[in-house]
C-alpha cells in the first residue's frame, strides 16, 4: 500500500492499536476517580461474600435448629429440613389414570392392585446360556446353594421366594429374584450373590434380562436352521437369547445353519448391540444399520445357502433373502418399563405412544414383506397401549 500524504488522515484501520488509547488532560483526577472505582469494586465483593456467607451458614445451621426445635416440642419443627431432603420421583399421573381406565386394560376391582405393583421396583431376572459348557454347572449352583443360602440370609426380613426358576420358561434356564438391582448392590448380605451375576455375564454364561424380554423370542419357535431378522435389535437381549436358541443342541466346534441378522436405526445402539452379543462368539450374526421400516432387501448367491434353502426366493444367478422368522420389538411409549423408568410417571401423555403410531405400522408392513411364506412374525412393545 503507497504511503498517505502529511496532509492526509491515515484510514483507522491502519492506526497503530497504542495510538487509539489518549492519556487524560487530567493526570491526578483520573487517578483519583480509579482509586474511587476500586473502592467501589472491593465494598461490592465484600458485600456478595457476606451474603453468601450467609446463606451458607443458613443451609447448615437452620436443619439443626428445626431439627432441635422438633425434638424439643415433639415434632412438627423439620419442615425447612424436609425441603433441602431429596424428593423421590412422583409415581401418580392423572391423565395415566384416565386414559388406561378407558382401555380397559385392567378390570376396575384389579386397578389399585394394578397401580400398586407399577409403583414397585422391578426384580431382577437373568437367563442361562443354553449353549455354553457350563450351563448344567450354573443351574446346579443355583438350586443347590443360592436358593438355600439366600432364603436364610433374608428370612427375618419376611421376604418371599427370594430366588426360584421361571416356571414358563424351558428348562429352568430363567431365573427371577426378588431383589431390585439397588438391592443386590447396596445389601452387604447378597454381595456373593450379586458378584456372581456379574462375573457370569461378563463371561456370557448367563444374561441379565427382563422376564417380560424373555417372552417374544419363545413365542417365534426357532429353529437351528432359520434365518431369523431382528428388525429393532439393540439393546441386544433378545438377540443374544434368538442366539443362544439356534445354537442350541449343536456339537461343540460345529456352527449351525442358521442366521442371525440383527437392525437398529441407530449406530450409538448397535455398538452396545455389538457389545452385548460379541460374548457369544458366533459366526452366526450380522450386524445392520438400517431404519426398519425401510430395511433393503437382501440377495444371496445360490451357492452360499446352506441348510434350510427356504429362506430364499429363487432367481437366475441370485436369490432374495426372505426370513423364516421375524421380530418386531417396534419403538414405543415405554410406559410398560415404568418399574424400571419412574420418570415417565412425571412427563406422561396420551400423544406419547400415539405419536408413534404410523411408524410401527410401517415397521410391521416391512417386516411381514421380508417373511417368507409359512413363516412367523412377532410384534411386541414395551407399552401398554393398545394403539
Amino acid at each position: 500500500m503507497p504511503p498517505h500524504p502529511p496532509s492526509q488522515n491515515p484510514p483507522l484501520s491502519i492506526i497503530p492499536r497504542r495510538l487509539l488509547f489518549f492519556p487524560p488532560a487530567n493526570k491526578t483526577a483520573a487517578a483519583a476517580d480509579d482509586d474511587g472505582r476500586q473502592e467501589r469494586v472491593k465494598d461490592a465483593e465484600k458485600a456478595l461474600l457476606s451474603e453468601q456467607g450467609e446463606r451458607l451458614e443458613a443451609l447448615q445451621v437452620r436443619p439443626r435448629e428445626a431439627a432441635a426445635n422438633g425434638r424439643e416440642e415433639g415434632g412438627g419443627g423439620g419442615a425447612e429440613s424436609v425441603e433441602l431432603s431429596w424428593q423421590p420421583f412422583a409415581t401418580q399421573s392423572p391423565a395415566f389414570d384416565e386414559y388406561y381406565k378407558e382401555q380397559g386394560i385392567v378390570s376396575a376391582e384389579e386397578w389399585d392392585t394394578f397401580i400398586d405393583y407399577l409403583r414397585k421396583p422391578l426384580p431382577a431376572a437373568f437367563r442361562i446360556n443354553s449353549s455354553s459348557q457350563f450351563c448344567a454347572d450354573i443351574r446346579s449352583q443355583l438350586e443347590n446353594d443360592f436358593m438355600t443360602s439366600l432364603q436364610s440370609e433374608v428370612s427375618e426380613e419376611g421376604e418371599p421366594v427370594p430366588l426360584r426358576p421361571l416356571s414358563w420358561y424351558p428348562e429352568n434356564l430363567a431365573w427371577h429374584s426378588n431383589f431390585s438391582r439397588m438391592q443386590l448392590r447396596k445389601n452387604q448380605s447378597l454381595e456373593r450373590f450379586h458378584e456372581f451375576l456379574k462375573l457370569e455375564n461378563e463371561i456370557g454364561n448367563i444374561t441379565r434380562q427382563e422376564a417380560v424380554s424373555m417372552v417374544p423370542p419363545l413365542f417365534l419357535d426357532v429353529h437351528s436352521d432359520h434365518f431369523v431378522l431382528d428388525m429393532c435389535a439393540a439393546p441386544g437381549s433378545k438377540t443374544f437369547q434368538l442366539l443362544e436358541i439356534i445354537h442350541r443342541g449343536i456339537k461343540p466346534g460345529f456352527l449351525p445353519d442358521g442366521l442371525i441378522m440383527a437392525n437398529d436405526v441407530d449406530v450409538q445402539r448397535c455398538n452396545l448391540l455389538i457389545h452385548q452379543t460379541k460374548r457369544m462368539c458366533t459366526a452366526n450374526l450380522i450386524v445392520t444399520n438400517h431404519e426398519a421400516q425401510q430395511f433393503p432387501g437382501c440377495r444371496m448367491s445360490k451357492g452360499s445357502v446352506s441348510g434350510s434353502d427356504t429362506g430364499v426366493q429363487q432367481g437366475s444367478s441370485s436369490s432374495q433373502l426372505l426370513f423364516d422368522r421375524v421380530l418386531c420389538d417396534v419403538p414405543c411409549s415405554g410406559d410398560g418399563t415404568l418399574r424400571k423408568a419412574p420418570d415417565i410417571w412425571r412427563k406422561w401423555h396420551p400423544g406419547m405412544g400415539n405419536g408413534i403410531h404410523g411408524l410401527q405400522v410401517q415397521i410391521a408392513m416391512r417386516g411381514m414383506s421380508l417373511l417368507k411364506v409359512g413363516g412367523r412374525m412377532v410384534y411386541s412393545t414395551c407399552s401398554m397401549n393398545p394403539g
